[in-house]
């Protein structure tokens, strides 16, 4: 996508995110599996290996998340306006961390204003470009193809009654019509991780992208609804605004 993901940043984290749902499938078949991340630098595209090297007896809790990586999905439909117990955040914060990878809850209101300005800005910026407006409505999809976001799962938004959300979301129906009519409009009260590394190379990303998949599947277990709000990755100035902020703090 070189309109909304031209570093390729996006493209390894959903690489990182894909690798620990196949470690996950190997975990729920009996298997223990190590990898080997980048394993060669003359092939800049080959980047993982998974090796199964021993059969071992598949716990409870292992099957558990295979089961909710299956009904795990990118929620797109308003979130509830109760907010999320505090027991589930710290739990989700510690199991996004690994080598490097870290999870932080924005829970202040000035933090939360600055991040619904750098997400409006970020999705301003986005949506005055016709690049990516093209690409976001070739990416939408009202057939049956099997990539890209389905029509059925973007929400219409009437004119005029925006979401009800501290910060700005992707607005999918600047590509297609939304298929999925919204009844009600509520102030909308989700908790907001941002998953960020020690690093920025590619491994950092690709780790992160694990990290991303892991939270994802826990919060299906405790039965809550998670989405990636990925304008903060598509634009450089982006993540360099969050760091400036994290560092300040």
């Amino acid at each position: 996508l070189p309109a909304l993901d031209p570093d390729g940043r996006s493209v390894l984290l959903s690489c990182g995110a894909a690798l620990e749902l196949a470690r996950l499938g190997f975990a729920a078949s009996g298997w223990r599996t190590e990898v080997d991340r980048l394993p060669d630098a003359g092939e800049p595209d080959l980047l993982a290996r998974i090796r199964p090297v021993a059969r071992e007896a598949v716990d409870g809790s292992v099957v558990a998340r295979a089961e909710a990586a299956e009904r795990r999905h990118t929620e797109r439909r308003p979130f509830l306006p109760e907010p999320v117990a505090e027991d589930a955040v710290r739990f989700l914060l510690a199991v996004a961390a690994d080598s490097g990878v870290y999870a932080y809850a924005v829970e202040r209101d000035d933090e939360k204003l600055d991040l619904a300005v750098v997400f409006s800005w970020a999705d301003g910026v986005e949506l005055s470009d016709p690049a990516y407006r093209a690409e976001l409505a070739h990416w939408t999809r009202a057939d049956s193809a099997p990539d890209g976001v389905p029509a059925a799962a973007v929400p219409h938004v009437p004119a005029g009654e925006p979401r009800h959300a501290d910060v700005t979301l992707r607005d999918f129906e600047a590509g297609i019509t939304g298929g999925q009519e919204l009844t009600e409009v509520v102030d909308e009260r989700p908790v907001y991780l941002i998953v960020f590394s020690a690093a920025d190379d590619r491994s950092a990303r690709l780790r992160a992208g694990e990290a991303y998949a892991r939270v994802s599947v826990e919060a299906e277990r405790l039965g809550l609804a998670s989405s990636a709000m990925t304008q903060a990755v598509d634009l450089p100035a982006v993540p360099q605004q969050v760091t400036l902020h994290l560092v300040g703090d």
